[in-house]
């Protein structure tokens, strides 16, 4: 008996597997990867050496697209300007309780240029720390307008508390950055102190139930007496942040 070809024709094939080889036109079904006739080597019906070429074509054009987009990118990044300054808004403190006026420390002109050698992250951390005098200062009013409502709401003081809380937290955080520069470790000692007053009060205060008045009464003096203190250390913050050049954007109406 004659030994069996190893690649048969196609035939009895129907129309939809058969194709012709693209080098001979012997007709083949689909899947083939060596044409029997020519030895071809075929890749989805097409030539190897022509899909090889594609491929190649294809990668080339592809790091030649890379490498111009890199190259416009890097230009325009270079050309970027930022600014080097930002402004941080100074919110008028107002703490403590009763009537008159009580004093504020008033926004700072920046000056024409940095005049210290103070480290980027204190920088940064001085500008952050004045933002949260300035919300300390709001909480303290919302404490205020609390104690003279004609309803006491207990939840509405609770509510501030949490606030002084949370702001207190992240204030001893930024203080940990102010100490690392001699120029400002005077600074971050009093704001570490006055901060960790404020956690520790209102820690205390939160411990009452909401239904009990008279402790948020008593609560909302006490934390109106702590942050007394705030006037004087932001009036400190400002007079430190017009040294280095920080400016300091006048607060919102």
């Amino acid at each position: 008996m004659a030994p069996a070809p190893t690649e048969s024709l196609a035939i009895g094939e129907i129309n939809q597997t058969v194709f012709e080889c693209p080098k001979c036109a012997r007709p083949l079904a689909i899947g083939v990867r060596r044409c029997p006739g020519c030895r071809t080597r075929l890749v989805m019906g097409v030539p190897l050496a022509k899909v090889s070429a594609f491929t190649s074509l294809g990668l080339i054009l592809g790091i030649a697209l890379g490498v111009t987009v890199s190259f416009g990118l890097n230009i325009v990044r270079a050309a970027a300007v930022t600014p080097a300054v930002g402004a941080i808004a100074s919110h008028p403190v107002t703490p403590g309780g009763g009537g008159g006026t009580v004093p504020t420390a008033s926004p700072t002109t920046a000056l024409p240029a940095p005049t210290s050698d103070i480290p980027p992250m204190s920088r940064s951390a001085l500008a952050q720390a004045i933002g949260v005098n300035g919300r300390l200062g709001a909480g303290a009013a919302a404490l205020r307008a609390a104690l003279g409502a004609r309803d006491f709401d207990a939840s509405t003081v609770a509510e501030t508390l949490r606030s002084l809380s949370a702001d207190s937290v992240f204030g001893q955080q930024l203080a940990g950055r102010l100490v690392t520069w001699p120029g400002s470790a005077g600074l971050a000692a009093k704001l570490d102190t006055l901060y960790d007053s404020i956690h520790q009060t209102a820690t205390e205060s939160l411990v009452a139930s909401v239904r009990d008045e008279a402790a948020y009464r008593a609560a909302a003096n006490k934390m109106l007496d702590v942050l007394k203190g705030l006037i004087a250390v932001d009036a400190e913050a400002d007079a430190l942040a017009g040294r280095i050049g920080l400016v300091i954007a006048p607060p919102a109406p």
